[in-house]
């Protein structure tokens, strides 16, 4: 047998029930580690990148500035930005004081060059000019923006060495205080049961996705915690905790 459960949903159903909010907020913590830890992957693919074109940009440098700004952006996001949507994983906790240094210079850089426009900070200058020469005079202005810093690529790998083993471990950490919540109050599978995942819809978009979700290769061991409460006898009734 296949079946899937959207805790999510069931979380979102249960919203307005008291009872239930140590499942609620179980389901939202592990949810919180697993889109923490996706975009920390997601950084060090771009950092890995950059690394490979350290040598030579050559007329790739728009490139190494848009990879550069997508992983100090996404790894700003992971661990340093507060969100409605999703819990504080705690990566910051994970550095060591050196670290957490090098953590505020990426944060800086976020802040004053990348993501607003501040003093530049060597980042970028400009100018605005009152040139004068033999072809006449006029206003105008120069401009001169680093595309790509090697320290940055090296500062985030770093930062990433502690980041991702320590969110991975808070993966797990979380989704066995959901299997715990489970244990404790079974009748939340009469809820459960009236939010099946529907698999073809949420991959629609996605080539091999539906293929991909089921079998070995969808039951990832950095996804899943394989000590699950089972639920073992559907019911269409809503729960009455």
């Amino acid at each position: 047998m296949q079946r899937a459960f959207d805790l999510t949903s069931a979380a979102l159903f249960l919203a307005a029930n008291p009872k239930a909010e140590p499942f609620i907020k179980a389901v939202r913590k592990f949810q919180s580690a697993i889109s923490v830890s996706t975009d920390l992957a997601e950084v060090k693919k771009s950092v890995e990148e950059l690394q490979t074109m350290r040598e030579d940009l050559g007329d790739k440098s728009h490139i190494a500035r848009a990879l550069l700004t997508h992983a100090v952006v996404v790894y700003c996001r992971a661990s340093h930005t507060k969100a409605v949507e999703r819990y504080d994983v705690g990566v910051i906790g994970a550095y060591s004081p050196e670290q957490r240094e090098a953590h505020k210079l990426i944060v800086n850089l976020r802040d004053k060059v990348l993501a607003h426009f501040g003093p530049g900070q060597g980042w970028h200058k400009e100018r605005v000019l009152y040139l004068e020469q033999e072809y006449g005079a006029g206003i105008t202005a120069v401009h001169h923006r680093v595309n790509s810093d090697s320290m940055v690529f090296d500062i985030l790998d770093n930062l990433l060495e502690t980041a991702i083993p320590y969110v991975k471990a808070k993966e797990v950490d979380r989704a066995n205080e959901i299997d715990a919540e489970l244990t404790k109050a079974p009748e939340l599978f009469k809820v459960i049961d009236l939010t099946p995942f529907n698999v073809e819809e949420f991959y629609k978009d996605v080539p091999g996705g539906v293929e991909n979700f089921w079998g070995p290769l969808g039951f990832m061991a950095e996804r899943t915690v394989k000590k699950t409460t089972i639920n073992q006898e559907p019911t269409q009734e809503p729960s009455k905790m």
